[in-house]
């Protein structure tokens, strides 16, 4: 073992041991040993030292070994349909990187918009939005656009040291990230956390009323998101502007024309979720019904054959994650934080106390991945409006933009994913990423607060 494998170790018993000794005692007996145990395994994930998902399973098995919360609740993350919704899009992800429909909808809506820098970022920004309402998968939104963006750096024979490198492995990441809001089933974290929302405060909001909610103002941070790109690249320009649209013109020739199964897909895809309000079934059932009909022998989308290949593994982490909020819950953490944060925040406005959401979510994503930081804290959200007198609503959207604010590849998969392309760096990424931080902090105080309170949900 190495001195810097080591000194992380040595970091990880510390720091979970100070979690451990600094945790309050009059909440609960457990919360001590759920604080340790738990920071343990997040400080394991950020330094990467063992498999994320052996991780995540060995601290199900711990919350159970140690009585700290009953089976139903520690496995309980497998009864709801966040689980099932990660089940579905991979079968979505896996069907729709084999027909090639993904690809080319993201690169049709690329030269839609032209062969230019700027049409480049137009084409990712819709082809990202785009890709949100077929694709309930962030992380394969990411590798699909990643793709691409691997592709033009190579076609134009780009640096991948380069400044202009990392700005377009950036606007790909963008076009997967932004559009996380757009719709209420573009993210499987976001489905789940929105409907524990919901059952904490004895609400419901379908897919279509939460497209009133946050359509609109999502695209206009989708569109910020990609004036941050622009304007932050200084003088940086592709090297040869009408070369673009060629390159992209012959990827989408050499797929030919839309296969059959591409078609069938495609109705599928918008069928999975489109349909709850007419049936009333919930959407995420109908998705994955629908998603193992791309198996069947007549409809010629996948081979029956591979359903043994596909990577549901996944899930223990997914499950693992989620473990952590429903057991935070049992021990009282989240009625701790609530406690802990009332008395600052229900003598602010409603305008403030958003705004402090959104700051909430951004110090939180530093310290937690944004699944892990949604399925803890959603609860708490809840219970704050309720004990505020407000609409928990804006609060938790606003904490969700927070969460959408990256800086470093250990707070979320999908950013992680953009390094492991070998074309970004990280000395270039950081100042765009604080920038659009900023932009967002006040997309919120200026767009969002207003847009909601217009509306009548603040």
């Amino acid at each position: 073992m190495n001195r810097a494998l080591t000194l992380k170790w040595f970091a990880v018993l510390g720091l979970a041991s100070l979690f451990y000794l600094l945790a309050p005692r009059d909440v609960s007996p457990q919360i001590p040993l759920y604080l340790g145990m738990t920071s343990a395994a997040v400080i394991i994930w950020t330094f990467d030292l063992l498999p994320a998902v052996a991780v995540a399973a060995a601290l199900t098995f711990l919350y159970l070994v140690t009585n700290m919360a009953p089976p139903e609740v520690v496995l309980g993350p497998w009864t709801t349909v966040l689980i099932w919704t990660t089940f579905g899009a991979a079968i979505f992800g896996e069907a729709m990187e084999k027909t090639g429909l993904a690809k080319r909808v993201a690169l049709r809506c690329m030269l839609l918009t032209g062969g230019t820098f700027t049409g480049m970022l137009i084409g990712f920004a819709i082809g990202g939005i785009i890709l949100g309402l077929l694709l309930a998968s962030g992380f394969a939104r990411t590798v699909i656009f990643c793709a691409i963006a691997v592709g033009i750096i190579r076609a134009l024979d780009i640096d991948p040291k380069s400044r202009l490198s990392s700005i377009i492995v950036i606007a790909c990441f963008f076009a997967a990230a932004a559009p996380t809001m757009q719709f209420l089933h573009t993210s499987e974290s976001f489905i789940w956390s929105f409907q524990v929302l919901m059952k904490a405060i004895g609400g419901n909001v379908d897919w279509w009323e939460y497209l009133n909610h946050a359509c609109f103002i999502n695209t206009i941070y989708v569109a910020l998101s990609f004036l941050t790109i622009y304007f932050m690249r200084g003088k940086v320009r592709l090297p040869e502007g009408g070369k673009l649209k060629l390159i992209l013109e012959e990827r989408l020739a050499e797929m030919g024309p839309m296969a059959v199964s591409e078609k069938r897909l495609l109705v599928l895809a918008i069928l999975g979720f489109m349909v709850e309000p007419w049936t009333g079934v919930n959407a995420v059932y109908v998705l994955c019904l629908v998603a193992l009909f791309c198996y069947m022998p007549g409809m010629k989308i996948m081979e029956p054959s591979s359903f043994n290949n596909l990577n549901i593994v996944f899930l223990v982490f997914v499950a693992g994650c989620m473990a952590i909020g429903f057991v935070a819950g049992e021990v009282g953490a989240n009625k701790w934080a609530v406690s802990s944060i009332i008395p600052f925040l229900k003598e602010l406005p409603p305008t403030l106390g958003v705004l402090c959401s959104y700051l909430a979510g951004v110090v939180t994503n530093l310290l937690l991945t944004p699944f892990a930081a949604t399925v803890a804290f959603t609860p708490a959200f809840g219970e704050l409006g309720v004990q505020m007198g407000v609409n928990p609503l804006p609060l938790f959207y606003a904490f969700e933009y927070g969460l959408d604010q990256y800086f470093f590849p250990y707070e979320g998969v999908m950013f992680l994913y953009i390094f492991t392309t070998g074309c970004v760096t990280l000395k270039h990424v950081i100042p765009t990423m604080i920038a659009r931080c900023i932009v967002a902090g006040a997309f919120i105080a200026v767009i969002a607060i207003p847009y909601w309170t217009f509306i009548g949900i603040m």
